[in-house]
């Protein structure tokens, strides 16, 4: 465990290995903001012999009682690469994802309000929504953030 620090917030941390790793080994790499305990550790990726550089964007990890912190301590295990493949890198804090799954169901609920009474044909102006369109939304929000946090918001239009 190495403690970083810096003037302004921790954004981004750049690790690398300088030695070759075995192919069967990886390092996995945890960050972790104060007051330093076991529940404040964020599972960043790994370092492995196919990608022995990477640069985590810890500002995706970090909750509100992390807050931006300038204080961060960087720590590494090794462990075989098999089963750190297994477990998925943290990419966006569970408040952003219970975050989103509020302004989904918000969404959900104005849009609802536009219903046609009585069910039937709507009249011009109105759509017909399926019924589980906010549980599809979250799933995909969901996945979307775990596959590349919340970068893909800046990748779309």
């Amino acid at each position: 465990i190495v403690t970083l620090e810096c003037q302004e917030a921790i954004n981004e941390v750049v690790a690398f290995v300088t030695e070759p790793l075995e192919p069967s080994t990886a390092l996995g790499c945890h960050i972790a903001s104060p007051p330093f305990e076991e529940s404040s550790w964020h599972y960043l990726g790994a370092i492995t012999a196919q990608a022995p550089s990477v640069v985590f964007k810890t500002r995706l990890v970090w909750t509100a009682r992390d807050a931006l912190p300038t204080c961060v301590q960087f720590g590494i295990e090794l462990q075989p690469t098999a089963q750190l493949a297994a477990r998925p890198a943290e990419m966006v804090s569970v408040e952003v994802l219970e975050a989103g799954r509020r302004i989904g169901k918000d969404l959900y609920e104005y849009v609802a309000s536009f219903a046609a009474p009585g069910g039937g044909v709507p009249p011009p102006g109105y759509i017909v929504l399926r019924g589980d369109v906010f549980e599809r939304w979250l799933a995909r929000f969901n996945d979307k953030c775990a596959r590349s946090g919340l970068d893909w918001l800046y990748n779309s239009g």
